[in-house]
């Protein structure tokens, strides 16, 4: 993706308690492009560093060093309320008094807007977020969920040109929080706003966003594509932290410009079509998707060869936990066909199969 820039962070750090002993680093040279019109996900665990970027895009903090830049232009030091940004929060900070219309319209009144623009925007921001029936209910008249698309509509009502997301989501249950991610990249893209999104959940990450940022200990580790950052992690914090993998130890045993051939247990070779910057020789760390791996037939080439500890029944699919004679159980993941009828049993010996592009090589 490559167009107009609408964040720019450039060699941001922020440091709370600098000089104490509870100094804290909570960014360290933290620089990342956002480009206009895209959703981009912050994703990473509690204490990352995720919701400190935002807070300082939105004005609520200060960096230490570094500059922050909107549509080309350094708003580090500008107040919250003369950025050209909005923020939905966690607890979303409605008026419980005011009725849905009223709390979409209370910012666009505190700017002086006009009462027929104000009228306007809100039956318009209803209409986007599907809740012009509910214009009159007061917000604890309504669910959870409803809360929600109101927030997000007061957000929007103002078209901010980027609009800052800090785990939105959290409070719903599982099936509303799935279709809200649906209904959150419908907004995005019918708007055309630029969206900052916090999450500490992968599966919203990968569902929603034009590109991800995972950070941990105030670091992005990688910039990618949701299908990038799956299939290519770029080590092995990004690798754990994004779905289920496997993770074996290999041996380098020959290289060129274009892959490595991999020595996995006795005997076992794999040529892997990338390169990789550690020598012939070395040990390496290898990771592979469980649904990327497959219980072998008689004409597969068999990697891995081992018994069955137990099998786990997901409705979708079946994940099989096998003894390989290594410290973690491999685990593969066979998606379910209809009437199939499962014939292995714990203790089974059981044959591994993986396609070479399904290794991916670390850097621990």
């Amino acid at each position: 993706m490559a167009g107009a820039i609408a964040i720019d962070t450039r060699a941001v750090s922020k440091i709370f308690g600098a000089g104490t002993p509870q100094e804290v680093r909570a960014l360290d040279d933290v620089s990342v492009s956002i480009f206009t019109n895209e959703f981009f996900t912050l994703l990473g665990p509690s204490g990352c560093g995720k919701t400190t970027l935002l807070r300082l895009i939105a004005g609520f903090e200060h960096p230490t060093a570094g500059s922050i830049l909107l549509e080309g232009s350094e708003i580090s030091a500008l107040p919250p309320f003369e950025r050209p940004v909005n923020t939905v929060f966690q607890n979303y900070a409605l008026f419980p008094h005011m009725t849905v219309a009223q709390n979409i319209g209370f910012g666009l009144e505190m700017q002086g807007r006009s009462k027929s623009e104000v009228a306007d925007t809100v039956s318009e921001m209803l209409e986007l977020v599907r809740m012009g029936a509910l214009r009159n209910r007061r917000i604890d008249q309504i669910s959870g969920g409803q809360q929600q698309r109101v927030a997000l509509a007061r957000a929007l009502a103002p078209r901010p040109k980027v609009l800052l997301l800090d785990e939105p989501l959290s409070a719903l249950d599982l099936k509303l929080r799935k279709e809200m991610q649906v209904e959150l990249k419908r907004l995005q893209h019918e708007t055309g706003i630029t969206f900052v999104f916090v999450t500490h959940d992968q599966e919203e990450a990968l569902t929603m966003s034009d590109r991800v940022a995972v950070m941990n200990e105030g670091k992005i580790l990688q910039i990618g594509r949701p299908e990038e950052i799956y299939n290519r992690p770029s080590d092995r914090f990004v690798a754990d932290f994004i779905g289920d993998t496997n993770f074996v130890s290999a041996q380098i045993v020959s290289k060129n410009d274009s892959s490595v051939t991999l020595r996995l247990g006795d005997s076992v070779t794999v040529e892997v079509g990338t390169p990789h910057d550690s020598p012939v020789g070395q040990d390496v760390t290898i990771a592979i998707r469980p649904e990327q791996a497959r219980i072998a037939t008689e004409t597969d080439k068999v990697v891995f060869r081992g018994r069955l500890i137990d099998r786990i029944y997901i409705g979708t699919d079946t994940q099989y936990r096998i003894d390989i004679n290594r410290p973690d159980p491999f685990v593969v993941r066979v998606q379910n066909a209809a009437g199939f009828i499962d014939p292995l049993k714990s203790s089974d010996p059981i044959a591994i199969a993986i396609d070479p592009i399904a290794i991916q090589v670390l850097k621990d």
